[in-house]
């Protein structure tokens, strides 16, 4: 495996455990180097207010088996 396309595809053969296992590997290696890490994501209070609006209907909707 040579190319990110090959290690993704071998990577999604994994069983769950084991793509868990890879990722905490990666994550350590990523803080290891010590780069830096990417800024967090601003969102505005009505774009979060809009996305928890969306999550609760979709929830009623669950609940009453739609």
């Amino acid at each position: 495996m040579s190319t990110l396309v090959e290690i993704e595809a071998a990577a999604d053969e994994l069983p769950p455990e084991q793509q868990q296992e890879l990722l905490l590997h990666l994550a350590r290696r990523l803080h290891d180097t010590g780069g830096p890490m990417p800024e967090p994501r601003l969102f505005s209070t009505e774009q979060l207010k809009s996305w928890m609006d969306e999550d609760e209907e979709s929830l009623r909707q669950f609940r009453a088996g739609k």
